[in-house]
């Protein structure tokens, strides 16, 4: 596909090309002046802790834990859930 940018260097992405008005993309310069455009997702910083590749793999696993799900409503009940759970992987 060919195109021309305008007076503000802007071009227009096709539809097919997946990238929606207000979409954040990367552009990434190769070697040889070939443009890469990446789409991206901004990431709060306050939530990059979730991201790491530690706690990407503790979060992928707590979502196959086996043991069933409790509803906890005082701290008592915190505690008596916690103290069944200690030692376990």
């Amino acid at each position: 596909m060919l195109t021309q940018t305008d007076s503000r260097r802007r071009i227009t992405l096709p539809s097919s090309s997946g990238i929606k008005p207000g979409d954040t993309v990367e552009i990434e310069i190769l070697e040889d002046g070939c443009l890469k455009l990446i789409p991206v997702e901004a990431i709060p910083r306050h939530q990059l802790w979730a991201w790491t590749v530690e706690n990407k793999q503790v979060i992928s696993a707590s979502l196959t834990d086996p043991r069933p799900s409790t509803s906890v409503a005082t701290k008592a009940e915190a505690d008596a859930v916690a103290k069944r759970w200690v030692g376990e992987d």
